[in-house]
């Protein structure tokens, strides 16, 4: 979206509504359901037990706590929504102030049939780039993984299972976000004020992207790309191995 392109009257241009790549919400729950599948089956693959976690279930056994990642396209960590995002980070915090320029944005495209405030847009773009330059601090970014990724190490191992009839590769949870932080990584802002993350010969490791529709109105969808996510880790980690 290049505002700058745009026919500007009186600060209001029409805006793309997102329509052609937003799942349906019949859509989404059968991805959640399978997901959830997967976390009953590795369970009982080790005689563990499935536990509702803060974010989704995870699996308990012992002393270990499993975050069990199976999507094909995109992974959802950490679905935030507006009003408790200040509880999450606190209100001097570059995320919280990102995800509020990002609500009002929306709120007033969503109120104003799809229309867009290009002043507000502008606050919502400036505070990505602002977000992204924090981000760009190794032990911010370490701050925001640990409580996304692993619910501050409660979670402490990463299980990805992509199919259920397939081999479950176990990481140690404080390696993962080690090799993410440590690595070349680059962070970036789209025109639409999505900021991104790449680490080179990988492309984007995780991304935060806010959310415009009903009941979604400022969500923050903290994320990655499902395929290259899994090849960082293989490429680069040990692992255990859980037969099928």
């Amino acid at each position: 979206m290049l505002i700058e392109n745009k026919e500007v009257i009186m600060g209001i241009v029409k805006g793309y509504d997102g329509s052609r790549h937003a799942p349906t919400a019949k859509v989404a729950s059968k991805v959640k359901k399978q997901g959830h599948k997967k976390e009953r089956v590795f369970a009982n693959r080790i005689d563990g037990d499935v536990i509702k976690g803060t974010k989704k279930p995870d699996v308990i056994k012992d002393e270990c706590r499993y975050s069990v990642k199976g999507a094909k396209t995109n992974i959802q960590m950490f679905l935030l929504s507006f009003g408790k995002s200040e509880n999450a980070y606190g209100s001097d915090n570059p995320v919280y102030k990102y995800q509020k320029a990002a609500y009002n944005h929306r709120k007033f495209k969503f109120d104003n049939n799809k229309m867009i405030d290009t002043k507000l847009f502008s606050k919502f773009l400036s505070a990505a780039k602002i977000t992204a330059e924090w981000l760009r601090n190794k032990n911010n970014f370490r701050f925001v993984l640990e409580k996304v990724l692993t619910d501050d190490y409660d979670a402490n191992k990463l299980v990805v299972l992509k199919e259920i009839d397939q081999d479950a590769l176990i990481y140690d949870m404080r390696e993962v976000v080690d090799l993410w932080v440590n690595s070349n990584y680059e962070v970036h802002v789209t025109d639409g004020a999505k900021i991104v993350v790449t680490c080179e010969g990988y492309g984007e490791i995780f991304y935060l992207e806010t959310r415009g529709s009903k009941g979604k109105i400022g969500s923050m969808n903290h994320g990655c790309r499902a395929p290259e996510f899994y090849s960082f880790l293989q490429e680069n980690l040990n692992y255990e191995v859980i037969p099928k």
